[in-house]
């Protein structure tokens, strides 16, 4: 049986993959966070809690005993504060999970990141993604899957300005994510989190990357775990 860990269990796609375990799975699903979520947590799932996710003792015995990470992890410029501690959240934690993860032998490390990231990005925000992303890949997993989903949609706890424009946007105006803008078109927070649950119980040994469309094509596959 395979043992997940998940970080950024309090964040849209994180309590999304935690309800995708309301039913048996054949995995055990473990939450590390600094405090507990604040919604019911469904029957069989672990909390461990630690402080300091920079504290490479804690973070690594915190991580012990699990075999594929479900990296959720993610906020914003405004709730950071600061770019520096956007950076050090989005870019610092990501990078921390990833050695230690590395470190204890992971089999899979799956990350969600964000469309059109990259490192070579003007856009700080996805510079940082893509920089986060760029640290899991110099690690060594059996398998890596990066996910972009663009715009997410599902009932959020904290309230985003940006995401409610574009959700507004999109249900007035559907037909303008036609053609090249279709990579654009926003996306299911529980089809995000099912693309990470079918690639965390595969026992592929590969390296995918998920853009926003592929996301939804993969999680029409049929596949039992």
């Amino acid at each position: 049986m395979k043992t997940i860990i998940l970080t950024g269990a309090t964040g849209l796609i994180g309590e999304a993959f935690i309800n995708l375990f309301t039913i048996p799975r054949n995995a055990k699903l473990i939450i590390l966070a600094r405090k507990k979520p604040a919604f019911d947590l469904p029957k069989g799932i672990e909390i461990r809690l630690i402080t300091d996710f920079f504290d490479e003792d804690a973070l690594r015995e915190a991580l012990r005993g699990g075999n594929e990470m479900i990296c959720c992890i993610g906020t914003t410029i405004k709730k950071a504060g600061s770019k520096k501690n956007f950076e050090k959240t989005d870019v610092g934690i990501t990078e921390q999970l990833a050695q230690c993860c590395a470190e204890l032998d992971y089999d899979g490390f799956h990350y969600v990141s964000s469309i059109d990231s990259s490192i070579e990005s003007k856009a700080f925000y996805l510079q940082c993604k893509g920089r986060a992303e760029m640290a899991i890949q110099l690690r060594k997993f059996k398998r890596i899957s990066i996910l972009r989903p663009s715009l997410l949609l599902g009932k959020r706890r904290e309230f985003r300005l940006g995401e409610k424009i574009g959700m507004f946007f999109s249900a007035i105006f559907p037909f303008f994510f036609l053609g090249s803008l279709k990579r654009y078109s926003p996306i299911q927070a529980d089809t995000v989190a099912k693309c990470l649950l079918y690639r965390a119980m595969s026992d592929n040994e590969d390296m995918m990357i998920f853009e926003s469309e592929e996301i939804k094509n993969y999680t029409t596959l049929t596949i039992n775990f």
